[in-house]
């Protein structure tokens, strides 16, 4: 990283306001940084206003003259970054939107730029593909890594790029276990229903009875893994012109509701309320007190709800008590899957 870049990442993340000389040089301590690249870049640093200094500490005899003490303008820094990604915007290919680092740290961009010039010149020369290819093969093509978009965020920077979908990125994922309801292969209708279950017990439950009821799918979402390999199901179910509607069941505690909402930021996954209402009839259980309650998470959930069942389930989680989807028994779920409510619950949903 360079000397300038350095130094604002660490005053960037200081909370007090002054810093002295010594604590600057501290930071390069064992790296092979000379004394004059050193002091000119705090003197860049000084004549551009993000540091400004305490004449009453003095200033080093020594040339380039340097203050022992330096007050931080961090809202000179915050004007910096924005005038920095402005100058960059213009040197990089159009379809790179940097937009959302405005939003960001400076120190964000700092570690995201290196991987930025690179998408840039294979993009400069190549252009956008014109046929999908594995994930490695692609990261190969645009990093010179093969699990850079896998292993090292290289998926969450190509989306805040804008470029993910112009990629033409097949997905490194298990593939997605479901079943197919033959009876729906040709609907009448262009909209596809698909229900998620977390656990394999309730997709035995329901699998017999798939064929009569309204889904085209029954997916076995096999907890936490559904958040990564939905993306294969445009892949494994390649019907043309279909408006996939996604229901998801999973057991009513903090990590049931933590896998629907992170699932949900892939794909909109409507929370399958026939069974989830028919669960909170029933009495919960203790023994989920250890798990995270995640604000957001369940905030989400909970919007699906009426006020009551808000209630109910607020005051079964905050004892930590929880329901499984095994509290309903297979005769249960599969009279809820083919009742006439969950009919009417789609007609309006």
């Amino acid at each position: 990283m360079q000397i300038k870049q350095t130094i604002e990442q660490h005053i960037s993340l200081m909370k007090k306001t002054t810093i002295p000389l010594e604590e600057l040089e501290s930071l390069f301590k064992g790296a092979e940084v000379g004394p004059r690249a050193f002091a000119e870049a705090v003197l860049e640093l000084e004549n551009s206003g993000v540091l400004e200094s305490v004449k009453a500490a003095g200033r080093t005899l020594k040339q380039p003259s340097l203050a022992y003490r330096y007050r931080v303008n961090k809202q000179e820094m915050t004007g910096h970054h924005i005038r920095l990604l402005q100058q960059v915007r213009l040197s990089l290919h159009p379809a790179i939107q940097l937009d959302g680092y405005f939003a960001l740290s400076a120190e964000q961009f700092q570690q995201d730029q290196p991987w930025i010039e690179q998408i840039n010149q294979y993009l400069k020369i190549y252009g956008f593909p014109s046929s999908a290819v594995p994930a490695p093969e692609r990261s190969f093509q645009l990093t010179g890594n093969e699990k850079w978009i896998t292993d090292l965020g290289g998926h969450a920077l190509l989306k805040r790029l804008g470029l993910w979908e112009r990629l033409l990125i097949h997905p490194v994922s298990d593939p997605l276990m479901f079943a197919v309801n033959p009876a729906l292969s040709h609907p009448a209708s262009s909209r596809c229903l698909n229900l998620i279950v977390e656990n394999k017990t309730t997709f035995q439950a329901l699998l017999p009875v798939l064929t009569s009821s309204l889904f085209s799918t029954l997916i076995y979402g096999c907890g936490n893994k559904i958040t990564g390999n939905l993306d294969m199901f445009p892949l494994q179910y390649p019907v043309p012109g279909r408006d996939h509607r996604f229901y998801y069941f999973g057991d009513l505690d903090y990590e049931g509701i933590r896998i629907w909402h992170e699932a949900s930021k892939q794909h909109p996954l409507l929370p399958a309320l026939p069974f989830y209402e028919a669960c909170l009839a029933k009495p919960y259980v203790l023994g989920k007190s250890n798990q995270r309650r995640n604000e957001e998470a369940l905030g989400a959930f909970l919007s699906y709800f009426s006020g009551d069942a808000q209630d109910q389930l607020i005051r079964c989680l905050g004892c930590g008590g929880y329901i499984p989807q095994e509290t309903l028994t297979s005769e249960e779920l599969q009279q809820i899957w083919r009742s006439q409510e969950w009919k009417q619950w789609i007609a309006w949903n």
